[in-house]
């Protein structure tokens, strides 16, 4: 996820890689009795290689996240990012074929990001307005706390993963969750009924879109009061109109 570039941290070395190697502890302890001792401690010494390697792995991840945020990917070298995370660049090497592939790593979080983005605007109300202006300004703030690494990741999400007639990458896991809000909003009567629910997700997703693409494609564009924007006009376009 960090795009919340602050992006949720890509790895979560604690929760995995620890309960990993208790787990190997344990275990080995149960079968202590069965096993030879040998064959225990090599277990727990291969789970300290395998943490220690995860460990370093992350820390050259998050360098280089740092470096583009503070310099942009075009601007950052596989050198600064090694001398930065305290490595060799052949240890880089050893975890990533290159910065490209660093960036290309932060693109797998992104839907997961902005999915849950949405379901936490959800918990927080399950009124679809709310929702879509939340949602809003969330993305608003964090594009602008990481605004060139973002549209860097945004452009090859697009580039690596986007195919003729599909939808939007980012956008592909929000019509569903979306949909369902809107058809338990059309049940309640919150929302126009004279077209589908479907439908209306694709609509609101479309129009939250279109400032993304277009400050994507200009870094000038007022993204904020567009989205702003955008927010209102999409609500405005699932309200029911009273004659």
């Amino acid at each position: 996820m960090k795009l919340s570039l602050r992006l949720l941290p890509l790895y979560e070395t604690r929760n995995h890689v620890d309960i990993f190697e208790d787990t190997l502890v344990a275990s080995a302890v149960e079968k202590s009795e069965k096993t030879p001792i040998r064959v225990v401690e090599d277990t727990q010494i291969e789970g300290r290689r395998e943490r220690k390697k995860r460990e370093l792995r992350v820390r050259i991840y998050e360098t280089a996240r740092e470096l583009f945020l503070e310099h942009g990917f075009a601007m950052t070298t596989v050198e600064q990012i090694a001398e930065a995370a305290d490595v060799a660049p052949a240890t880089f090497f050893n975890h990533f074929q290159g910065k490209a592939a660093v960036l290309q790593e932060m693109t797998s979080e992104v839907s997961d990001y902005v999915e849950a983005i949405v379901h936490a605007q959800l918990e927080h109300s399950n009124s679809p307005f709310d929702c879509i202006r939340g949602f809003s300004k969330q993305v608003v703030e964090e594009v602008e706390h990481a605004r060139g690494l973002a549209r860097d990741v945004l452009f090859e999400l697009m580039r690596a993963t986007s195919r003729p007639g599909d939808a939007v990458p980012y956008l592909a896991r929000l019509q569903q969750p979306l949909s369902r809000l809107l058809q338990e909003a059309q049940q309640r009567g919150e929302v126009r009924t004279d077209l589908s629910h479907d439908f209306l997700a694709e609509i609101v997703l479309g129009i939250l879109n279109t400032p993304v693409m277009n400050w994507m494609n200009n870094e000038e564009y007022p993204f904020r009061a567009r989205m702003d924007e955008a927010a209102e006009f999409a609500c405005e376009a699932i309200a029911i109109h009273r004659k």
